[in-house]
């Protein structure tokens, strides 16, 4: 059948005529309901037409984009969020501090405690006026809290032991000793001026080396290095013919010794290091040296120096800059890198350089190692230090534990390992430190030193292994306790209250 123009004409009216015709829709917004007629094509026009706007949050159902049907029912649920602030306070806590001085049963306010401040930021969800979900976004320390610190008596707490051994400590600038058992404190110097940088003991703990202090005004000077004859009666110090002295160890065994030297500087921190080597024997009351590394830079903020650890054979000596951790063979005088990290940035005059650890069987170095950054922020930023492992026979080396603090220190016994724990590790440089004990792989960590409530290390615990095998020598407040292991159990040795170093051999 043939269609005629003129009903062509009549079927497209009536096609058009359909789709602009009005038709009944009802839309249910902001707590009201109304229905009217629209000629829009989809959702989102119907809602244009009536006058409603749409917040980026708001839920539309049916969909923008479906198209109208007569009756459709178009509902909108207006969603907003708003952010909301809420502090807390932080208790404080309680630290016990022992003091010689007071009677037994006496206590004293060291310090008050202060609470802390704790802001977080809390994001309501409101559906239709309605709040229907809170979550938090943001936690913030604010005041960090203040611990109380009270002081009570440490007598009766003393404990009476017999010292294997030579144990030497440094007070009130002078050398000491404890000869035989911990009440029968000898004193060995009467300078007043040793000023704590060098302070060791021969391997079989006959000779102890230590520095003085320049005198006052001298800016040529930083210090010179002593020796005493613990076998002479009455020991003698004498000048060995070293000065300048930054670094210096015995070796595990034999009388050599390694050094490095600086020289003074006018402003902080009062030295510049050489960042050179030295390895020279102890003869006759004199230390008679040759250089082995010639003066360097040092990487980045060598002015600070290096730290370095003799290998329990004698063979090698490791060594830790602000930006790696190697080891120097001595027989061929080979430096070999075994772990470069971005140096910390201090912003001030002082740098951080790692904390080395041989194992006993010389197998395995343990170190500090500046780690990669928490939040996002430049790595030389990064507040996260780690204990890591080297095998230095067998070419690896891993992270042990994480985040323990940049002065946490290490040791390494037949027992295990013991290290310096911060509270704060993100605020290493400035919090105190706790000793724990791991095994080997460094797992069944545990706390071991102070006691619960008493503060902690200052920064770098003081450590050094008994030379009978069984327990640790801390040095903690200025004085020396005794930890017996595996027990754990601790003996308070002293009650000085200015013990500033300590060598035991």
């Amino acid at each position: 059948m043939k269609l005629r123009p003129l009903n062509v004409v009549i079927s497209i009216a009536l096609l058009f005529g359909c789709l602009s015709r009005p038709v009944p829709v009802t839309i249910v917004a902001d707590g009201q309901q109304r229905t009217f007629y629209t000629r829009a094509a989809t959702v989102r026009e119907a809602l244009e037409h009536a006058g409603i706007s749409l917040g980026d949050l708001d839920r539309i159902s049916p969909p923008e984009t479906v198209q109208i049907a007569p009756g459709m029912i178009i509902t909108v649920t207006r969603i907003t969020q708003t952010l909301e602030s809420q502090e807390f306070e932080i208790p404080f806590a309680r630290q016990i501090l022992k003091d010689a001085r007071l009677a037994p049963g006496e206590t004293r306010l060291i310090r008050r405690g202060e609470p802390g401040l704790e802001r977080v930021t809390i994001r309501i969800t409101w559906v239709d006026g309605r709040p229907m979900e809170r979550q938090e976004i943001r936690r913030e320390r604010v005041r960090d809290p203040v611990p109380e610190i009270i002081a009570v008596s440490l007598l009766g707490e003393m404990a009476s032991m017999p010292i294997s051994g030579t144990l030497v400590f440094l007070a009130r600038r002078d050398a000491w000793r404890i000869a035989g058992e911990t009440p029968r404190i000898l004193r060995l110097t009467n300078l007043g001026d040793l000023d704590g940088r060098i302070f060791t003991l021969s391997s079989d703990g006959r000779f102890l080396l230590f520095s003085r202090a320049s005198p006052t005004g001298t800016h040529t000077l930083l210090n010179t290095l002593w020796g005493l004859s613990l076998g002479a009666d009455p020991p003698r110090p004498q000048p060995v013919g070293l000065e300048n002295v930054l670094w210096l160890e015995w070796a595990p065994q034999g009388d050599r010794v390694a050094f490095a030297t600086g020289k003074p500087s006018p402003g902080p921190p009062g030295w510049r290091a050489h960042n050179d080597l030295w390895i020279g024997r102890w003869i006759n009351g004199r230390i008679e040296a040759q250089r082995v590394l010639t003066p360097t830079a040092g990487g980045p903020y060598g002015w600070w120096g290096m730290t370095w650890a003799w290998s329990p054979d004698g063979r090698r000596l490791a060594f830790g800059r602000t930006d790696g951790i190697g080891v120097l063979d001595l027989a061929g005088l080979k430096a070999t890198s075994w772990l470069t990290f971005p140096v910390y940035e201090t912003r001030s005059a002082w740098a951080w350089v790692p904390a080395l650890a041989w194992s006993p069987d010389g197998r395995y170095l343990a170190a500090i190692v500046h780690g990669p950054p928490r939040f996002g922020e430049p790595p030389e930023q990064s507040t996260r230090f780690d204990v890591w492992i080297l095998a230095v026979n067998e070419g690896w080396a891993r992270p042990l534990i994480e985040d323990v603090g940049m002065w946490a220190g290490i040791l390494w016994s037949p027992w295990g390992l013991f290290f310096g724990q911060a509270h704060q590790p993100e605020a290493g440089d400035a919090s105190r430190y706790d000793l724990y004990w791991a095994d080997h792989d460094g797992s069944d960590r545990r706390r071991l030193f102070p006691p619960e409530g008493e503060v902690g290390f200052g920064g770098q615990p003081d450590m050094r292994w008994a030379p009978d095998g069984q327990g640790l020598l801390i040095r903690y407040q200025g004085d020396l306790y005794y930890i017996a292991i595996p027990s754990g159990r601790a003996y308070r040795l002293t009650a000085q209250g200015d013990i500033a170093a300590v060598a035991w051999r």
